[in-house]
């Protein structure tokens, strides 16, 4: 069977409008998970241990001296009882990509 230009534009365009649609309703997924958890709009800069869902969301696992100055909500991961050195993770959700590793 030989194939029409006409065809394979059409499948073309059909599959480019699939692909829209889908990523509109990701990104209206995404906003009403927003809504239902705090979203930080911020950016770390950096992160080892990322968990990232396909939802767009993502939380940082890191531990570290200090946290990034982006974040909202920072608690001791690891406390250090005698020489005063906890550690501390960032439990704020974000929108986007994960940043480079640290």
């Amino acid at each position: 069977m030989k194939s029409s230009p006409h065809l394979v534009l059409i499948l073309c365009l059909q599959a480019a409008l699939v692909m829209g649609v889908f990523a509109a309703l990701a990104k209206e997924n995404a906003l009403v998970e927003s809504k239902a958890i705090d979203i930080n709009p911020g950016q770390l800069k950096c992160c080892t241990n990322c968990n990232f869902s396909f939802s767009g969301l993502y939380t940082c696992d890191d531990v570290k001296k200090d946290c990034d100055p982006v974040c909202k909500k920072c608690v001791v991961a690891v406390h250090a009882s005698y020489s005063g050195n906890n550690k501390f993770r960032c439990t704020d959700t974000f929108l986007g990509m994960c940043g480079p590793k640290c």
